[in-house]
């Protein structure tokens, strides 16, 4: 199954603002909207949430 991911703050809590040809995407978390949205499966995800915790906590 392929999940929608924001591409700022990385959150799955991801609408469908505006559809048609351009479609538009809001993230309930930070408040993006765009039509670019990153698409992927749930390991990549976990994947990528664990490249940016580490890339945090190294800050």
């Amino acid at each position: 199954m392929r999940i929608l991911v924001c591409p700022i703050c990385k959150s799955k809590e991801i609408e469908l603002d505006a559809g048609g040809y351009t479609g538009k995407y809001h993230c309930k978390n930070c408040g993006y909207i765009g039509s670019l949205i990153l698409e992927m499966s749930e390991e990549e995800y976990e994947k990528l949430r664990e490249e940016v915790s580490g890339e945090n906590e190294g800050s």
